[in-house]
């Protein structure tokens, strides 16, 4: 029974990522599109943007709280050019069922942003992966999904 308990998590917590990726996918419109905006000033484009993430979505299958680590993590250091995206859906605006969601994400972002890896890993102790290994699992994801 637990075994299966622990299976279903562990597919809450890669259907949740797959979701994050996607929308991150449809952000970048084949990588272009936020390479094109990160060669000028986002501050000024970002909330002008029609893009949405399911955020709501995200956090609902997140029953392990791996998106909260994730996002975390990317504010407790510079996040690689690869995983620097993520960082920039916290600029889109949300849709109105979206914005409670964002703003917790957006809370473990300046969380790690503040108090580093060890506070991330302390305030989200039952994601199943370490940072580096959840870092990977997400690159994987963005070159493997379509």
């Amino acid at each position: 029974m637990r075994l299966i308990i622990l299976l279903g998590l562990l597919f809450g917590v890669l259907y949740s990522l797959h979701i994050l990726v996607k929308d991150f996918q449809s952000l970048t419109s084949g990588g272009k599109f936020l390479k094109f905006l990160f060669k000028r000033d986002v501050s000024s484009q970002s909330h002008n943007l029609k893009y949405h993430v399911r955020w709501r979505k995200i956090l609902l299958y997140d029953a392990t709280q791996c998106a909260r680590y994730f996002y975390c993590s990317l504010g407790s250091e510079p996040a690689d050019n690869e995983l620097r995206g993520f960082t920039f859906m916290l600029t889109l605006e949300p849709r109105e069922e979206d914005k409670t969601s964002l703003e917790i994400i957006k809370a473990a972002h300046e969380m790690g942003n503040i108090s580093g890896q060890e506070a991330c890993r302390h305030n989200y102790p039952y994601c199943p992966f370490k940072k580096h290994m959840l870092f990977e699992l997400m690159k994987y994801l963005i070159s493997h999904e379509k």
